[in-house]
C-alpha cells in the first residue's frame, strides 16, 4: 500500500541485561548503551544507518535524578554513545525525569519525523545501578567521567512534584506514596485489608511468572502470592501493604535502544518490511501535578482520557488489543491503568511482557522503552496485531500512550492540550496546611525504617471537606490489617508537621 514517506516507522530495538559480571567489570553507562544502540542498529536490518543518525536522545539517567554519581558524571551522554557507534548527529538531547519519558520521547520525535525536523532517530537509556553499588561495597574506584565539547541539549520541561509541605509530612519518595494509592484502592474495592494484599499478591505472582521466562529480567524467578506479600526475612515491610517483592527494583544492569526513522529513510536504507513496526495511536496526559490536589486516591482521570485517546485514534477497543506491557512500579498503578483503560486485572492476555518493574527490574526512567521492545518484537511475530505500552512518571502523575502494529497507517498527533484541558478543569478538595480539630482518614500508609513501623502517613478530610496531611507517631503498627480508612482523627498542627490521633 502507498503511505506518505515521512511516516514515521519503528525500524530497530534491542535490550540487554547484566546478572553476572563481578563487582567492577560492569560497563559504564555510556558503554552499556552504545552496545544496546550498536545492536538495535543490527536488528533494522539496514545499512549506512550510523551515518544517516540525525539525533540521539539518552532517557535521563538516575544519577541526574538526585541520585549521585560517585564514578563521575558525563556532561553529555548522547555524544558519548554517538562517537562510539561512529554517528555524527546533529542534535544531542538529554531528556528528562519520569518514567512515561520512553513513550512520550517516541510521540515527540514520530511528530518531528512526520514534519520532516528529523529523519533517523536514536533513543536509548540504561541504569548501572547493580554494577554501581556493588563497586562501592567493595571499595572500588570506577572511572565514569567524560567531557564532550558541548553539553547536552536538556529537556526544557521540569516538573516539581511536591511542595516543601508535603515533603515535611512524607511524601516526596514513591515508596511512601503508592501505598497511598494502594489502600485506598482497597476501600474503593470494598475488601479487608487482608483480602486486598492477597489480590495484590495473585496480581504480581503473574508478572513474576513473566519476568521468569524473560532473557532480559535482572531477577526471573516465580514467586507464589504468598511469598510476595508475607513480611519475612529480606521482604520486609517498605511502606504498608508493600513489602520488599512488591516495591520496583531498581538495582539492575539493563538497558535499552529504539531505532526510529521516516518511511522515505528506511526504504533508502533497505530496512525489510518484516521490520516495521507503526505507531498507530498515542497520547501524553498528566493529573494534578500534586498528590495532595488528586481528585481521588483509587483513580486516574488523566489515565482514562489518554488511553481512550490512544486507542480512538488507533481505531480499535481495549479488546482488541493482543499484547499489551502496563507500567508496574507499584501494584496500585497496574490496578488503576487497568480499571481506567478497559482491562480486566486478570485479563488472560496478560498485563505485562517484561514482568514488571519490581521483578524484570526497574531501570529508572528508561523501564518503558524495554516495554515498547517487547511490544514492537511481539507486533512482528504477529503482524497485523495490536499492542499497547502504557508509561508512568512521578507519583502516578505524567503518563504516556502508544498503540503499535506492523500494519502502515499515517502518523497522526493531536495536541495534548487539547485533551488535558478537561483533566485540569476537575475542581480538587479545599486543601489547609494548618488543620485542626476532628477528621476522617482518606488514605494512608504506615512508613516502616528496616522493617519496623516509623510513622503512619495520612491523607485526611475535616468534617467540612477539606483535605490534609498528617502522621500518627503513636502505635502506627496498630494499623496494619484492620479497616483503617474512614476512621476518625483528632488533628494538631506543630512546627513541623501535623500529628493525628485515633479518636
Amino acid at each position: 500500500m502507498s503511505i506518505d514517506p515521512r511516516t514515521p516507522v519503528l525500524v530497530g530495538l534491542a535490550q540487554s541485561v547484566d546478572r553476572t559480571s563481578e563487582p567492577g567489570q560492569g560497563l559504564s553507562p555510556q558503554e552499556m548503551m552504545a552496545a544496546v544502540s550498536r545492536a538495535a542498529i543490527a536488528d533494522s536490518g539496514a545499512t549506512g544507518v550510523e551515518a544517516a543518525i540525525d539525533c540521539v536522545t539518552v532517557v535521563r539517567l538516575f544519577q541526574d535524578s538526585g541520585f549521585g554519581a560517585p564514578f563521575g558524571k558525563q556532561n553529555n551522554l548522547p555524544w558519548a554513545v554517538a562517537r562510539r557507534i561512529g554517528a555524527a548527529p546533529k542534535r544531542s538531547l538529554y531528556g528528562p525525569v519520569g518514567g512515561n519519558s520512553p513513550q512520550m520521547l517516541v510521540n515527540h520525535f514520530a511528530e518531528l519525523i512526520t514534519q520532516g525536523a528529523n529523519d533517523v532517530v536514536l533513543l536509548t537509556g540504561c541504569e548501572p545501578l547493580r554494577t554501581q553499588a556493588r563497586a562501592q561495597k567493595a571499595g572500588l574506584k570506577l572511572d565514569w567521567a567524560e567531557e564532550s565539547p558541548e553539553a547536552a541539549e536538556q529537556w526544557p520541561e521540569k516538573t516539581t512534584y511536591a511542595t516543601p509541605h508535603e515533603m515535611q509530612h512524607g511524601i516526596a519518595l514513591p515508596v511512601n506514596i503508592y501505598p497511598l494509592f494502594e489502600n485506598a484502592l482497597g476501600a474503593h474495592y470494598g475488601r479487608d485489608p487482608v483480602s486486598h494484599r492477597k489480590a495484590i499478591g495473585q496480581l504480581m505472582a503473574r508478572f513474576t511468572e513473566v519476568a521468569a521466562a524473560n532473557p532480559y529480567a535482572q531477577l526471573p524467578v516465580a514467586r507464589t502470592a504468598d511469598e510476595i506479600i508475607t513480611p519475612e526475612g529480606d521482604n520486609r515491610y517498605i511502606g504498608y501493604p508493600y513489602t520488599k517483592y512488591l516495591n520496583a527494583n531498581m538495582f539492575v544492569d539493563q538497558a535499552a535502544a529504539l531505532l526510529l526513522m521516516s518511511t522515505e529513510a528506511a526504504d533508502r536504507l533497505g530496512v525489510p518490511a518484516g521490520k516495521r513496526v507503526y505507531l498507530h495511536g498515542n497520547a501524553d496526559t498528566h493529573e494534578k501535578i500534586l498528590v495532595s490536589e488528586r481528585v481521588n486516591y483509587h483513580s486516574s482521570p488523566a489515565v482514562r482520557i489518554g488511553a481512550a485517546h490512544a486507542l480512538k485514534q488507533a481505531g480499535i477497543t481495549p479488546a482488541d488489543l493482543a499484547h499489551m506491557d502496563i507500567y508496574s512500579c507499584f501494584s496500585s498503578a497496574v490496578e488503576i491503568a487497568a480499571d481506567e483503560i478497559g482491562i480486566a486485572q486478570d485479563d488472560p492476555r496478560g498485563l505485562t511482557l517484561t514482568g514488571g518493574l519490581p521483578y524484570f527490574g526497574g531501570p529508572g526512567n528508561n523501564y518503558s522503552m524495554h516495554g515498547i521492545a517487547e511490544v514492537a518484537a511481539r507486533c512482528r511475530a504477529n503482524p497485523g496485531s495490536f499492542g499497547l505500552v502504557f508509561a508512568n512518571g512521578g507519583y502516578l502523575t505524567k503518563h504516556s500512550f502508544g498503540v503499535w502494529s506492523t500494519t502502515p497507517k499515517a502518523y497522526a498527533r493531536t495536541d495534548p492540550a487539547s485533551y488535558q484541558a478537561g483533566i485540569d478543569a476537575m475542581p480538587s478538595p479545599a486543601f489547609t496546611e494548618k488543620p485542626e480539630g476532628e477528621g476522617s482518614i482518606e488514605t494512608f500508609t504506615v512508613v516502616h525504617m528496616k522493617g519496623e513501623p516509623a510513622f503512619a502517613l495520612l491523607i485526611g478530610r475535616l468534617a467540612d471537606g477539606t483535605r490534609f496531611l498528617a502522621q500518627i507517631h503513636d502505635n502506627p503498627g496498630s494499623l496494619i490489617d484492620v479497616p483503617v480508612i474512614g476512621r476518625k482523627v483528632r488533628v494538631t498542627p506543630t512546627d513541623t508537621v501535623n500529628i493525628a490521633t485515633l479518636i
